[in-house]
């Protein structure tokens, strides 16, 4: 069965849903401010959701996603997967100048889903740095528009055998990979696995590390130390994933104050900004993508993600990558890792640090996001 067209039709009924939930929350007794330190702050989580139920329009997010083309069918014999392919001239074709078109393959990752790429994505498929991309923008397995795995075991490896078989189902023979978050692990497993396709592979999260091969140096040292640290205090969300999933899934279909809860903590806590979050990030943005696992009902299988990572038999041990490799360090990323660390992993031929941005570099940045990627494949070609 070849891809098919889609689109986004979710009905009236299911917002009405949404606002009678959001009218109905029962919020907990906070006798006093603790800021950010415990989780999710209280008072702009109020604030978020009185906008969410009285201004936020899901009928307008839903009119700009279908202003992409979305393609949707099964990987083989097995679920269906979504995509959002984007061209420039419309198909594939050359780019300004008269060069071809680079195939590029942008994985998101987790609180995130292809709504967080879009707006870099348009900005790649038009021409940046001199470089015009066709953009293909999965939603990972169990994320968004793609389906929930109905088995057991889909950990990163297998998530980028899926993405190789949707690129070349697409007619992509080689193309170019980036990815942060869970789409840097699985563009990192892809081009390990299938060097002969990935002509690139652009991160800017430092995923499949090599350990040293003895004592890590001062440098390095500081940085194990500085991450054991930052899991101590706050990386509790990551061991409940990884552990307990499920328990945590009927708690966030069913609740939408709680999923956005969940979710703002980590945009805030994880990108660069002052005091007021939404003058880095666009709050439609965050709440479309919010509503997004809202509406598909993919909390838990986008958690679950995190336990096949953690079960994966054997375990997946890394192996120094040849393809040529970029990173972008962006001065808000809280896993930032030291130079070193990333070259003995990597063939490394490009390292940026660009002067803004964190975690969700291509939401926060998209324009910096979209003009480092783009130099790096322009370098290569």
């Amino acid at each position: 069965m070849p891809y098919l067209p889609f689109r986004a039709e979710f009905s009236e009924l299911a917002i009405v849903d949404l606002h009678r939930r959001l009218d109905a929350t029962r919020w907990p007794e906070v006798p006093f401010a603790s800021g950010w330190a415990a989780g999710t702050e209280d008072v702009p989580l109020r604030a978020l959701v009185r906008y969410w139920r009285f201004e936020f329009d899901w009928f307008a997010v839903q009119r700009w996603l279908n202003g992409f083309a979305h393609l949707r069918g099964p990987i083989g014999e097995q679920e269906e997967l979504h995509c959002v392919v984007l061209s420039g001239t419309g198909g594939r074709g050359a780019a300004p100048g008269g060069a071809p078109r680079v195939p590029l393959l942008l994985l998101h990752g987790w609180p995130g889903s292809l709504i967080e790429l879009l707006p870099a994505a348009e900005r790649l498929a038009g021409g940046v740095e001199g470089v015009a991309f066709d953009v293909v923008v999965p939603s990972l397995p169990g994320f968004g528009f793609s389906d929930a795995p109905r088995q057991p075991g889909m950990h990163p490896g297998r998530i980028a055998e899926r993405m190789h078989a949707l690129m070349q189902g697409l007619g992509y023979e080689r193309y170019g990979v980036q990815g942060g978050d869970w789409g840097a692990h699985i563009g990192a497993r892809l081009a390990r696995a299938h060097p002969e396709a990935v002509l690139g592979l652009h991160l800017n999260f430092p995923a499949g590390l090599v350990p040293p091969a003895g004592e890590p140096d001062a440098e390095e040292r500081a940085w194990q130390q500085a991450m054991a640290r930052w899991w101590a205090a706050k990386g509790a969300y990551s061991r409940l994933q990884r552990t307990r999933p499920h328990s945590l899934g009927y708690a966030l279909t069913d609740s939408p104050v709680g999923l956005l809860a969940w979710q703002l903590e980590k945009f805030w806590a994880w990108s660069e900004h002052g005091d007021d979050l939404w003058a880095t990030l666009d709050r439609q943005l965050v709440l479309a993508n919010v509503t997004l696992y809202w509406l598909t009902k993919c909390a838990l299988p986008a958690a679950r993600t995190y336990f096949e990572a953690e079960h994966e038999q054997p375990p997946w041990v890394a192996a120094r990558c040849e393809v040529p490799t970029a990173f972008a360090r962006y001065p808000g990323e809280p896993w930032g890792v030291p130079r070193a660390v990333f070259e003995r992993s990597y063939r490394l031929e490009r390292w940026s640090e660009p002067p803004r941005g964190g975690h969700f570099a291509a939401l926060e940045q998209p324009e910096l996001f979209a003009a480092d990627v783009a130099a790096f494949f322009a370098g290569l070609r």
